[in-house]
């Protein structure tokens, strides 16, 4: 005989354990990458527990996704960050590691920066020798790059969701400036220079930005036009060049030298750059400025709200 309240249980049993085993099913497995930032043949372990960053960049960038117990080492420009890890993490010099003790800690992966790479000769052979996987991730000269560089680290250590979250919250922020910068009225667009160095008598080179580097693309986003926009890359400048350019706005991120804004004010000559006399000198903080990882978008909002206070500070009152 049918028994219609035993067969409508039967299929609300079967459907809750059918919901339940959804929800226990793992998140899709993410391929490990085959090659490193840099083009190079590598061969990421299934499971990565130990980690060691030669990379200040992607150190921040480990800690961003919550992985600062599994790093072990780390270089001697990633110490700022050494509270927050384990206390006996090692910290070796970027120039010339310890290898053999790199070795003994038997780390799963090491990320490198690409900075002794010369002449294609690679300066960790030992550490390689031994079996560790070394994934090399150069600087990026973009937004894009960059957030490629966040997806390859997290899909490397299997924190590829992690990872997806970082990029989408950069995408996010800066989009909203980049929305603003549309507003921006062109009699009001300024041009921008962005120093890395505060020049003295002695060593009077000027370290600048031009085209091809993430730094002018964030000028640009912002809705600003870099003074050296016209040269390519990572630029050594005179002086003279800097006064040329006569820019309405100087950006920098020089912390090694006492009262920064103050210095560049009175170099000789300088007084005749538009910056200068309106008093429109800005520090923008060196590491968000400088290392290629989801922390530009930072110094990217103090840029914007140095260069356009009045645009950028009105939008976020209102929000």
């Amino acid at each position: 005989m049918f028994n219609k309240n035993k067969f409508v249980s039967t299929i609300l049993v079967a459907a809750f354990a059918v919901t339940a085993l959804a929800g226990c099913q793992a998140a899709p497995t993410v391929a490990k990458p085959e090659t490193d930032r840099a083009g190079n043949a590598i061969k990421v372990p299934s499971k990565v527990e130990k980690i060691v960053s030669l990379n200040p960049a992607i150190t921040q960038t480990l800690i961003d996704m919550g992985l600062k117990d599994k790093i072990v080492a780390i270089d001697e420009y990633s110490a700022e960050y050494k509270d927050s890890l384990s206390s006996d993490v090692q910290v070796y010099s970027l120039d010339t590691p310890d290898q053999e003790s790199i070795i003994s800690l038997k780390p799963d992966i090491m990320f490198t920066s690409g900075m002794l790479y010369v002449g294609g000769v690679n300066p960790y052979q030992t550490v390689s020798d031994a079996g560790i996987c070394i994934a090399d991730i150069p600087s990026s000269t973009s937004i894009a790059g960059i957030k490629d560089d966040i997806k390859f680290v997290g899909d490397c250590v299997g924190a590829s969701a992690e990872a997806e979250k970082i990029v989408n919250d950069m995408t996010s922020k800066i989009e909203k400036i980049t929305q603003i910068a549309t507003n921006i009225k062109d009699e009001d667009k300024k041009t921008v220079a962005f120093l890395l160095s505060v020049p003295d008598d002695n060593y009077p080179t000027v370290y600048s930005v031009g085209k091809s580097t993430f730094i002018d693309e964030m000028i640009t986003l912002i809705g600003a036009k870099n003074a050296f926009g016209d040269q390519d890359s990572w630029l050594a400048l005179s002086e003279e060049a800097v006064i040329n350019a006569n820019p309405d706005i100087i950006l920098h991120s020089v912390s090694y030298v006492p009262d920064a804004d103050k210095a560049l004010a009175a170099r000789p000559g300088w007084d005749a750059i538009a910056a200068v006399k309106d008093g429109n000198i800005f520090y923008i903080d060196e590491n968000a400025s400088n290392r290629p990882n989801a922390h530009v978008v930072e110094a990217m909002e103090q840029m914007a709200e140095a260069i356009y206070p009045d645009y950028y500070a009105a939008v976020d009152k209102a929000a």
